[in-house]
């Protein structure tokens, strides 16, 4: 995943969405919630993702989700050797697996189980004792209907044998997640990205099928070729469009504080505390938030930020399931400061924190400063957070004060700003001018003479400059 970011950083740096309607001057781009109606994805280009020729392509790859699923998962894991994972378990992957398939609507885990392996690649991927072995529990199992085996992606000839085998349709991680994308996809922005998703785990597919349907495939690529420029032409103005929304917003001068990390780590939520917009509606499943998403909150200072909401990452999925969310997580990557929180009730926490940071390491250029926060602190001893990391809960609000006074310090820092006392006569224009263009923190008369105050301001050297014009006038 990292290098695949990397590749597509540059071209990611062209982009945002849509106008928005909010009718404040300076603040119409940055509402706390992006609104679609004006997007340039249009209700014929939804019509033509969700029209019915694609689906019959897909659905032969991808498999349907919509009805649901009794489901048989099997969470493969390396016995020895390169590949072999060191800071997790089988028992805590086999949990995320089920985790997914819960997330799904209508889908539920009848059974379960680990199955070593020596690699993945072979075309037999389960040795015949195994395979016997979960036969036998499907036949026992009460009426399960489809296997999910998580693993990143499974070839198609693997897929048409145990297909064959069990007698039920075989999902890998690629495209259960599809099919989570697909399902929490409310916005045209949202479902253009997951619909170019797609494509690639289709082509692969569609690559490791024998010559006999040869004409068939050819049609079907050609078709595919035709959707895929069409979406990465939407993309593309996606890009330009943020890009032009991030433009404006630094012309105004709001900063902005991306929160990033682990999916279901609580980031909606921690934007909620952080925020207290009450219309936020965090959810307790994985991959809640597909849109990035701006909300304007207050620091101490009183000076507004902008906190970006974005999709939660997650282990074993191939690059190209995530590239076209580079166009939106483009948005917090070129924020003035990370947060990265994770879950620190998880058991699997550890492996999820250093993912994370591998991720985010391998997308932001300079050494952009991160604030690490442990979330769900009252769900644990206190002794299990490290010293260096800051202990919060969403829910509960405990740790939020220290955090905001954190953000503050650092965004003061990245964006050139500073705390300065003015001493101005009570109502004359240099006042009126400072409420106007600054942010007053607290305004208190002077003890020594009453007809003057005494401002506390956030300034950049940009407004001081002009004040010192103003001065002169």
């Amino acid at each position: 995943m990292n290098q695949i970011f990397k590749r597509l950083l540059p071209l990611a740096k062209s982009g945002l969405l849509f106008r928005n309607r909010i009718m404040h001057r300076k603040t119409w781009f940055v509402s706390s919630r992006f609104r679609y109606e004006d997007a340039f994805f249009t209700v014929e280009d939804e019509r033509e993702v969700l029209n019915q020729e694609y689906y019959d392509i897909a659905n032969e790859y991808l498999g349907t989700a919509t009805k649901g699923h009794r489901t048989f998962v099997i969470q493969p894991f390396i016995r020895c050797g390169k590949n072999l994972k060191t800071i997790t378990n089988n028992e805590l992957q086999l949990a995320e697996a089920v985790a997914l398939v819960q997330t799904l609507p209508y889908w539920t885990v009848v059974d379960k189980m680990c199955i070593g392996m020596p690699n993945l690649d072979r075309k037999e991927l389960m040795g015949s004792g195994k395979l016997e072995e979960v036969k036998t529990r499907i036949k026992c199992g009460r009426n399960i209907t489809a296997v999910f085996i998580s693993t990143t992606t499974l070839r198609h000839d693997q897929l048409l044998q145990l297909e064959k085998i069990f007698g039920l349709p075989i999902y890998d991680r690629y495209s259960l997640v599809i099919h989570i994308f697909r399902s929490h996809a409310k916005s045209p922005e949202a479902k253009l990205q997951v619909a170019l998703a797609e494509i690639p785990y289709i082509y692969k597919k569609m690559s490791e099928l024998e010559s006999g349907r040869i004409n068939l495939l050819e049609k079907r690529r050609l078709y595919l070729h035709a959707r895929e420029s069409q979406l990465k032409a939407a993309l593309k103005k996606l890009k330009q469009n943020r890009e032009a929304v991030r433009t404006k917003r630094k012309k105004f001068g709001f900063a902005t504080v991306a929160i990033v990390g682990y999916t279901n780590a609580g980031k909606t939520s921690l934007i909620k505390a952080l925020t207290n917009d009450e219309k936020l509606e965090p959810k307790n499943y994985l991959f809640a938030t597909l849109d990035t998403t701006a909300h304007e909150g207050l620091l101490p200072c009183k000076m507004k930020v902008l906190y970006i909401d974005t999709i939660g990452f997650i282990q074993d999925v191939p690059e190209r399931l995530i590239e076209p969310f580079v166009a939106t997580l483009e948005d917090a990557l070129v924020a003035d400061l990370i947060v990265h929180v994770y879950d620190a009730s998880h058991p699997d926490k550890t492996a999820q924190i250093e993912h994370v940071r591998k991720t985010v390491k391998s997308l932001i250029e300079g050494d952009k400063p991160i604030i690490e926060v442990a979330n769900k602190c009252d769900l644990i001893p206190p002794e299990e957070i490290p010293e260096d990391v800051l202990s919060i809960s969403s829910t509960k609000l405990t740790g939020i004060d220290l955090l905001q006074h954190r953000i503050q310090k650092h965004i003061l820092s990245e964006t050139g700003r500073s705390i300065i006392r003015m001493r101005v006569e009570s109502g004359s224009e240099t006042s009126a001018w400072l409420y106007k263009e600054t942010t007053v923190i607290q305004a208190n008369p002077d003890p020594e003479d009453l007809q003057f105050m005494l401002l506390d301001v956030v300034v950049t050297d940009d407004i001081l400059h002009r004040f010192r014009r103003f001065l002169k006038q």
